[in-house]
Parts: structure tokens; sequence; C-alpha cells
């Protein structure tokens, strides 16, 4: 019985070690709004691929520009200059998550 039970914690503490980054992301969380300044295009097995590059300030960090994991096929989606939310780790602004607006 207390070999099950100590496996059964080693498996949680694994999990929770794992997926740190996600769980502090719903629990502490911030919002703020961001824009998407470009796109970056690419092309993978012949198909051509656009990524957009979005711009945002964290609070008290200056302005980050980054290439979103996000991508459309063909072509972009929304012009440069559209607004976006992003979702982001005070800690860690690298970890974060872009809301586009709907349509």
């Amino acid at each position: 019985m207390l070999i099950y039970v100590g496996l059964i914690l080693g498996v949680l503490i694994a999990g929770l070690y794992m997926y740190r980054k996600d769980i502090l992301f719903l629990l502490k969380k911030e919002e703020t709004n961001g824009v998407i300044v470009n796109w970056m295009a690419g092309s993978e097995k012949g198909k051509k691929y656009f990524y957009p590059m979005i711009e945002f300030s964290p609070d008290g960090i200056s302005n980050i520009t980054f290439r979103a994991e996000e991508r459309c096929e063909g072509t972009p989606l929304y012009a440069p200059g559209t607004k976006v939310i992003i979702k982001y780790l005070p800690t860690d602004p690298e970890y974060r998550k872009v809301v586009y607006p709907k349509g």
C-alpha cells in the first residue's frame, strides 16, 4: 500500500514540475494590448505560410517583438496594425498566448 502512495505522489510531483509554467499561467497571467506589426513568410513542403510578428509592452519592460507560433496558409489573415490581446506571465514575458480578433 505504501508503495502505491509513494508512486502516486511521485507521479503527481513530476506532473506539477513538468507543467509548472502552465499552472502559473492559469493563476498569475496578466493581459496587455499588442499589435501585429508585420508578417514573416515561410514555406514548407511547397506551401507558403505566414507568421504574425507581434509587438507588446509588458509592465515595466520595453517593447517586445516576437514571431507568433500560429500561422496561416496562403495569405495573412489580418492587416498590419491589427490589435491583439497578449496574455503573459509577469515573471516570464516569453511565456505568452495571443488572442486574435474574431472574424
